[in-house]
Order: structure tokens, then sequence, then C-alpha cells
């Protein structure tokens, strides 16, 4: 009986485990994409003679609201 539940723990672990990647792998490439966009955008606004607005929502993720008055 441990044998069998030795393999639920080890399967139920390794699934755990490949979730938390996944999840922080995501995490992480959404952060950089924003950063480069608000960079972008912020260029942008600053080429074109305009002020940045900027508020970000979520410092984690970089989740943002961006606007470029003149």
């Amino acid at each position: 009986m441990k044998v069998v539940t030795n393999k639920y723990f080890i399967s139920a672990s390794i699934v755990l485990v490949t979730l938390m990647l996944v999840g922080s792998f995501v995490l992480m490439t959404s952060s950089y994409f924003n950063t480069k966009e608000i960079n972008r955008f912020s260029s942008q606004c600053y080429d074109h003679g305009g002020e940045v607005i900027l508020e970000i929502h979520n410092n984690i993720t970089n989740d943002y609201s961006f606007e470029c008055k003149k």
C-alpha cells in the first residue's frame, strides 16, 4: 500500500512543480513584454513632443494604463 501512495505523491509533486514552473514562466514573460511595450510607447510619445501619463496597476505583471498628452 505504501508503494501506491508514494507513486501518487511523486506524480502529484511532478505535476505541481511543472505547474509552478509554467506559471512562473508566463508571469515573467508577461512582465518582460509589458515593460518593453511601456518603453516603446514612452519613447514614441517623447519623440512626438508628448507627456507620458503612466499608471501601473500591478507591480508583478506590470499591468498598466498609458496615455500620451500633447
